[in-house]
């Protein structure tokens, strides 16, 4: 009776999945700042459904690439955004979601703590 021998990974599979997840992450941190800008003009103006939309997709964008802070704050956004009359509650967690992201960094934006969950 011969042994089973294990199963090599497909390295060549591996190293495709790695790099379409970095590409995904170096995008979303690239639009990371006009996603953020469209949010606080958006709160600016007082448009509670776009607030909800957008914040909606920063967080969805975020567990996507791993970005876990970003996520959570942009979630929380989007949860304020739908309590009624919460223009308040709303504008302190998008500042919360700003300072967060301020913290996020890769080798194209300045300083900061990098917020990646590994795979």
């Amino acid at each position: 009776m011969q042994a089973r021998q294990p199963q090599r990974p497909d390295l060549s599979q591996l190293s495709a999945k790695m790099a379409a997840n970095q590409a995904r992450v170096a995008q979303f941190v690239e639009h990371l700042d006009g996603s953020v800008d469209e949010l606080v003009a958006a709160a600016g103006r007082q448009d509670w459904g776009d607030v909800q939309r957008l914040s909606g997709q920063i967080a969805e964008q975020g567990r996507a690439s791993g970005f876990r802070a970003v996520s959570a704050m942009a979630q929380r956004v989007f949860d304020e955004a739908h309590r009624p009359n919460n223009a308040l509650g709303i504008k302190q967690s998008l500042i919360r979601l700003i300072g967060t992201c301020g913290q996020t960094s890769t080798p194209h934006r300045r300083g900061g703590i990098r917020q990646h969950a590994r795979p």
